[in-house]
Parts: C-alpha cells; sequence; structure tokens
C-alpha cells in the first residue's frame, strides 16, 4: 500500500471521526481489541481538539485517509508517575497518541508505517525521547512498538480519558545521534544529581551525569577521528553535558583561527558558570595579541558569561610574563549586578594578589572594586596557598564595610 502522510486540515474531520466510529464497530464486533468505547474515547471532541492545536497528522492511500494520529510534546499526568530510563526536558521529548487505523486497512503495515513516520517527525525536530503508551488489553499495538525497539518501562493502572480500570502501558525509545547515546552510557544518575545542585538556574532533567574526566577524554576521541561537526553545530544543545563536551572539544582545538571562531559561536549559548570555566582553549595561549582584540569585546558584552569568559582568559594568559597594568584596570572597571561576573572578577584578583601582589594591591587600596568584590577577593585570596602569611594579615585590614 503506497502511503503518504501529512498534517490534518479542518476539512479532515469527517474522515478522522469515521476511522474512529469504525474501529469501535470492531472492538464491539470482536474483531479487534483497543481498549477504545464508543462515546467514551476516542470522540469527535478528541479530533477537533488536536485540529485546534495543530498536532493532528492523517496517513493518506489513493486519495482516501486509511489513519490518523495525534503528534506532539505533550505527556499525559500519569507519564509523571513512570522512572523513565531516557529522561531529559520536556521539549526533547515527542508523544505519539491516539493511532487509529481503518480496519479495513489493517494488517497491511499502516500502523508500523505511521509509526515510522511519527520517529521521523521527531528527528526532524530535533527530539531524541520517544513515549507512547496504550491499554495492556492491545497486544496488537505492544507487539508493533516492541518490533520497532520500544521498552515497555511500567504499567500503571489508571483512568485514561474517561476510560475506567486502564492498566496504561507506557513504552519509550532513544532515538538521539551516537554522541547523545555515548553520553547516556556514560551518565551517571547520582552524579548527576550531584552536578544539578551545583549548578543554579538548570532544571535536573538536562543533566546526565557524566563525570569531567570521562568527558575530556571523549572530547580527544572526537577530535582525533574528527567526528564532531555536526555536533557543533547543533545549537543549542539541550543538556548540560552536551554543553560540557561541547567546551572540550573547542578546547582541544589547535588552529586558532578555527578555534576562535568557534568559541565566538559557542560564548552566546553558554547559560552556567561551569561550561563557562571548562572553555580553556590551549592554542590561545600562543596568539596573545589577537587574542586580546577578542576579551576587549567579551569584557563589553552584556552577556554575564561571555564576560566571565573574557575575564577568566584574561586571569590564565595575562597575569605571568605577559601581564600588564591596563589589563587589570579593564577587569577592575567591570561593574555588574550578576553574581557569576563579580565573582570571576574576585577570583581574577585573588589570583592576581598571588602572582603580580602589588599591581592588585594597589587596586584594592584605591577601591577601585566595589565593596562585594572588593571582600571576596580576599577572602579568595587569604584562602591561597599562594599569599604569605604576612600578606593574608594586612589583607584582612583591608576588608570594607561599604
Amino acid at each position: 500500500m503506497e502511503l503518504t502522510f501529512r498534517k490534518a486540515g479542518r476539512e479532515d474531520l469527517e474522515d478522522i471521526v469515521r476511522i474512529y466510529d469504525h474501529s469501535h464497530d470492531a472492538e464491539e464486533a470482536g474483531l479487534a481489541v483497543t481498549g477504545w468505547q464508543r462515546n467514551i474515547y476516542p470522540v469527535r471532541e478528541v479530533a477537533e481538539a488536536s485540529l485546534d492545536r495543530d498536532d493532528m497528522y492523517v496517513a493518506e492511500s489513493d486519495g482516501q485517509i486509511v489513519a490518523t494520529g495525534v503528534i506532539n510534546q505533550i505527556q499525559v499526568d500519569v507519564y509523571a508517575d513512570c522512572d523513565w530510563n531516557y529522561k531529559g526536558p520536556a521539549e526533547d521529548v515527542y508523544v505519539l497518541h491516539t493511532l487509529a487505523v481503518e480496519p479495513s486497512a489493517r494488517g497491511g503495515g499502516v500502523g508500523l508505517a505511521f509509526a515510522r513516520f511519527y520517529e521521523e517527525l521527531a528527528r526532524r525536530n530535533g527530539c531524541s525521547i520517544l513515549r507512547i503508551d496504550t491499554n495492556a488489553r492491545n497486544t496488537a499495538a505492544r507487539k508493533l512498538y516492541a518490533g520497532l525497539g520500544y521498552t515497555e518501562t511500567d504499567i500503571i493502572p489508571t483512568v485514561f480519558n474517561g476510560l475506567k480500570d486502564v492498566d496504561l502501558v507506557l513504552m519509550e525509545k532513544f532515538i538521539g545521534s551516537e554522541i547523545q547515546k555515548r553520553l547516556r552510557e556514560m551518565g551517571e544518575p547520582e552524579f548527576a544529581d550531584f552536578q544539578a545542585k551545583l549548578t543554579p538556574g538548570i532544571e535536573r532533567e538536562r543533566f546526565i551525569g557524566v563525570r569531567t574526566p570521562k568527558l575530556r577524554s571523549y572530547a580527544k576521541e572526537l577530535v582525533r577521528g574528527g567526528r564532531y561537526e555536526e555536533f557543533l553545530s547543533a545549537l543549542p544543545h539541550r543538556y548540560f553535558d552536551e554543553d560540557q563536551l561541547h567546551a572540550f572539544i573547542i578546547s582541544e582545538m589547535k588552529d586558532y583561527d578555527k578555534c576562535i571562531a568557534l568559541t565566538e559561536e559557542f560564548l552566546p549559548y553558554i547559560n552556567n558558570w561551569a561550561t563557562c570555566d571548562q572553555l580553556s582553549p590551549k592554542v590561545f595561549g600562543k596568539h596573545k595579541q589577537d587574542l586580546l582584540t577578542h576579551i576587549d569585546e567579551w569584557l563589553k558584552s552584556d552577556r554575564t558569561y561571555t564576560i566571565r569568559f573574557g575575564t577568566g582568559m584574561l586571569m590564565q594568559h595575562f597575569l605571568d610574563e605577559s601581564f600588564d597594568i591596563s589589563y587589570m584596570h579593564r577587569v577592575a572597571e567591570i561593574r555588574s549586578e550578576e553574581y557569576y561576573v563579580n565573582m570571576m572578577t574576585a577570583w581574577y584578583f585573588a589570583t592576581a594578589l598571588a602572582k603580580q601582589y602589588y599591581a592588585a594591591l594597589a587596586v584594592l587600596l584605591e577601591r577601585r572594586l566595589d565593596a562585594w568584590t572588593h571582600n571576596k577577593a580576599i577572602q579568595k585570596a587569604v584562602e591561597s596557598r599562594r599569599i604569605t602569611e604576612e600578606q593574608k594579615e594586612y589583607l584582612r585590614t583591608l576588608k570594607r564595610k561599604s
């Protein structure tokens, strides 16, 4: 059977309802077991609501609609009770609901083709987690999805769309890229919990839990094999671990022009301190004069982690033999309400007190930093082993109240 798939329109409503009615006929005649009930589910209102949301799809053969299904990212309430194997943010999940095949067309691979269309639609929309549910009584659907590689993760007793005493089978499948699959294999849920606590503002669902040494090793493997271009172009990433891997891959680049271009491309997407601080390209140290031009632009940015990154690069590359007091003054001029900007400024000056003590001390004595950053820099310096006890004692006297 030659099939074409498309988004349904209002003109398809009667054909969709016809398939629902014929499915109920087959159920009542004992020719099919779906667990659906006439006048309860599915009904005309289900199709109308889907058409209103613009998430109803149909399959046609010879100009006739032979199957219909709802495809969206709406997860029914009972999904929250399932301990899914593949966890992720809602925008990475694609769901197939209410797949109905015209009874006269069953047995011809229509349901299988529709499920494959759903998977392709998910891929086109960049989603890697597929979720489907069905009544436990619907053995045909369960067999179909199992054949496509879906895992039955849970069976939950519930009232489903008005249907009472339903044992709802929850199924899932992961269709991510090879890199995404590898990250999943390396992930540790307990470590993801730990990382989430250390990274405020990022939802727990975005953590896979891959430890840093494994990410570094994998980044080197990808760079050696040249298998990273597609991954780096897939911005924004949905997972913290993907951002970390992205930072480590860029950090391994040996071609400066390529590295700086990839850094500029990535910076607007960095949304946490950890990824910002892991981005540390080794090749930057060989191109300091050009790097300074970029740092100047980064420090002028209105993006928190771009400013933080620029400050970090000055700290890493320009506090030793390449030090110039003007660089320190650039950092001292930064004013921000953002905690992670001010914390990096404090970190910079704490490091400067260890490497360029008198220059940094002059900035503190001139009160060129705001009070919070000034005091935090002293605190970090006093905690450092690179500062002498005599210096620490003096720095403590410089704490400010305002």
